[in-house]
């Protein structure tokens, strides 16, 4: 009989990772493909029943955004609300505990993920308008953040007026 155990044991070990138990939105791996791509990765952090995040949802489909986007960002939609998990570094679990890790209290959220390092390199909460969110998509798709401050990235755009 503890032989019979130990083979069912032996086999479940060897089975987990064929049958592939892994996350729904693994980061890591949006990460890499984002390196090989030259691009970063773009997490939008929503829920459900939330009026400024349907909002956002729809200008993300805009024309000069969604493009904005496509060109330079891999984009992972993430609601709070939904039954999937997320695997981020040491972090595997479901969407309302990798936001309650994240800290993220406030929605809509984005955050952005430099692809080379895998590593957290801006976010934002809260809705912004057009112009604002394409400020945004420039400052990290410019790379601006790894010798300016946003607020130095936008007074520049201002000045060049």
């Amino acid at each position: 009989m503890g032989k019979i155990i130990n083979y069912i044991k032996i086999l479940i070990f060897i089975l987990i990772p064929i049958w592939g138990v892994s996350a729904d939105i693994n980061i890591d791996k949006e990460s890499a493909d984002a390196n090989k791509t030259k691009k970063h990765v773009m997490l939008f952090l929503h829920k459900d029943n939330c009026g400024y995040c349907e909002k956002m949802e729809f200008q993300l489909e805009e024309k000069e955004i969604s493009n904005a986007i496509k060109k330079d960002f891999i984009l992972l939609d993430i609601n709070r609300d939904d039954d999937e998990t997320v695997s981020y570094q040491d972090f595997n679990g479901t969407n309302r505990q990798f936001l309650k890790a994240l800290g993220v209290n406030f929605f809509p959220s984005m955050v952005f993920i430099n692809g080379c390092e895998n590593k957290i390199i801006y976010d934002v909460s809260g809705y912004r308008n057009s112009k604002k969110l394409m400020t945004i998509l420039n400052y990290v798709s410019s790379k601006s953040y790894k010798k300016m401050t946003m607020e130095d990235f936008r007074d520049e755009l201002f000045f060049d007026e």
